[in-house]
């Protein structure tokens, strides 16, 4: 069987011996022919990538091109706030899912306050709500929770909670909503 011969020195060995043959200009130029075609080859993979960062650039560039749409002001955030609230008109309407969501969590609306509030210089009026209640605690604190997600016009002024014993889970509670709506025209 013949000896394997380790080829990295036998190759060490072969380049000196070449070096020495052809001189040092030689090895310049074989070290310029091997940048000069790592050259070559970058320049044919950034030619490769030239389409996509055209298509970006275009992209970009028709982006800048558009429109810049105006911040909104305050009077446009007052506009939307009035859009946003109901007509005078549906407050029964409104009212009425209110005793739905108690209906829902067996929470009894034996009696109720309502006042209206006008609001002279602004294009809304409040409409106070008070509920004396009697239940259990969570099911007074589902229907607050649930009466302001259904009535996004509805907010919590108030509430005042009381107990009778502190081991019961009932509670006498006085919640005072504002229900905001859109002035009479």
């Amino acid at each position: 069987m013949a000896a394997v011969t380790p080829i990295a020195p036998r190759a060490r060995w072969q380049a000196r011996r070449t070096l020495r043959r052809l001189g040092a200009p030689a090895a310049v130029g074989a070290a310029a022919l091997a940048c000069a075609l790592a050259m070559l080859w970058h320049a044919r993979v950034l030619q490769q990538q030239l389409p996509a960062m055209q298509e970006r650039l275009a992209s970009a560039t028709r982006a800048a091109a558009m429109p810049v749409a105006a911040p909104p002001t305050a009077a446009d955030g007052l506009a939307a706030f009035y859009r946003h609230l109901p007509d005078h008109a549906a407050i029964p309407a409104q009212l009425q899912t209110l005793v739905e969501i108690a209906d829902k969590h067996q929470v009894p609306l034996a009696k109720a306050e309502y006042k209206p509030q006008a609001e002279p210089r602004a294009g809304f009026m409040r409409y106070q709500i008070t509920l004396p209640v009697h239940a259990d605690y969570a099911a007074v604190q589902g229907f607050m929770l649930d009466a302001l997600q259904a009535l996004p016009a509805l907010t919590l002024d108030s509430v005042v909670f009381k107990r009778e014993r502190s081991g019961s889970s009932t509670v006498e509670a006085r919640i005072q909503f504002i229900l905001l709506v859109r002035s009479q025209a």
